[in-house]
């Protein structure tokens, strides 16, 4: 399987949540996003 590593902002990763909250695929993926610090 690919992994992709995409970095967000909180606000972007809440947007995601709050438009993607009926695809379980998207809701996986952002629970099992791990948050890294700059």
């Amino acid at each position: 399987m690919s992994k992709y590593v995409v970095k967000l902002s909180g606000k972007d990763l809440q947007m995601i949540k709050d438009c993607h909250s009926k695809n379980p695929t998207i809701m996986k993926a952002i629970k099992e996003a791990k948050k890294v610090e700059d």
